[in-house]
């Protein structure tokens, strides 16, 4: 399935402010970025969750009816020029962020991957937008550069992690480069194993109730990331790990929080639970 992109930038003139530019050829039914962002993320509005002059990423699913395919958004923000830094009229840096949409009962393979890119640090050196130009928007992007960039985060071969969240949990801790190595590795995890089926049943990251799938914040603290109860959450103001427990029989609220080793072997166990019934359910298809 086609994934759209888009990159979000401004030009060097005072007139040439924020906007969005296509990346890539469209796929999702002529919605725009500015639409697909104004449905928000887990019942918050963007603004709300991340600040888009820091390094954040969200992935998640928009809500919408049970019949339709899920539309899959990736956004990720601080970012900037690959070639060399960029001022605008005011002497203060231009920045890039960037907008993935794609359909799929799981997030499709482009975004997860380059999703994945970003939390290892590949896309540190820059993306590919260059400026100058006299237009209203004052920047463009290098579609071509940007598709070898993508084909690249396919190939990209990040290690599964050993510890994933369980379906009915949130999953909390400090944004750090090792937790985002393994925000990335539980992103390889879910989206290859059998177990996927938890994405429609368990998990409850799509449909009309659908949470995150994972939230890289700078703006919320823990109190604020249980409450949007994404899969898994990190923010620079979550001191350690925690993991707390939603109940649908409490209107998907969460309702217990543990922190420390008891996370850590919840973690550990679901993980191999997964793997064993991954294992035993190919086993079956084979008899």
């Amino acid at each position: 399935m086609t994934t759209t992109w888009f990159m979000q930038s401004r030009g060097r003139l005072s007139h040439q402010d924020y906007s969005w530019a296509p990346a890539m050829a469209p796929g999702t039914g002529g919605l725009s970025p500015e639409d697909l962002l104004a449905q928000g993320c887990g019942g918050r509005s963007i603004s709300d969750i991340i600040d888009d002059t820091k390094s954040c990423l969200l992935l998640y699913t928009l809500r919408e009816r049970p019949d339709r395919n899920q539309v899959w958004i990736l956004l990720m923000t601080g970012l900037h020029p690959t070639a060399t830094a960029e001022i605008d009229h005011m002497n203060r840096d231009i920045r890039v962020s960037v907008l993935g949409a794609g359909i799929g009962p799981v997030p499709p393979s482009e975004l997860a991957a380059t999703a994945c890119l970003f939390l290892t640090g590949g896309l540190q050196n820059g993306v590919p937008v260059f400026y100058g130009l006299r237009d209203d928007k004052g920047f463009a992007v290098d579609s071509e550069a940007w598709a070898e960039v993508i084909a690249g985060a396919t190939q990209l071969e990040v290690p599964p992690a050993d510890e994933v969240p369980r379906p009915n949990t949130v999953s909390l801790d400090t944004d750090s480069p090792a937790n985002r190595q393994w925000a990335a590795g539980m992103i390889v995890f879910l989206t290859s194993r059998v177990a996927i089926g938890d994405f429609s049943g368990k998990a409850r990251l799509v449909g009309t109730e659908a949470r995150p799938f994972l939230v890289v914040t700078s703006l919320l603290g823990a109190e604020s990331l249980r409450s949007l109860m994404p899969l898994c959450g990190l923010s620079e103001r979550v001191t350690g790990r925690e993991l707390a427990h939603v109940s649908k029989e409490r209107g998907w609220n969460v309702v217990r929080a543990l922190t420390g080793k008891s996370v850590t072997f919840g973690l550990a166990v679901y993980a191999v639970l997964t793997v064993l019934a991954a294992i035993g359910t190919m086993i079956m298809l084979l008899l």
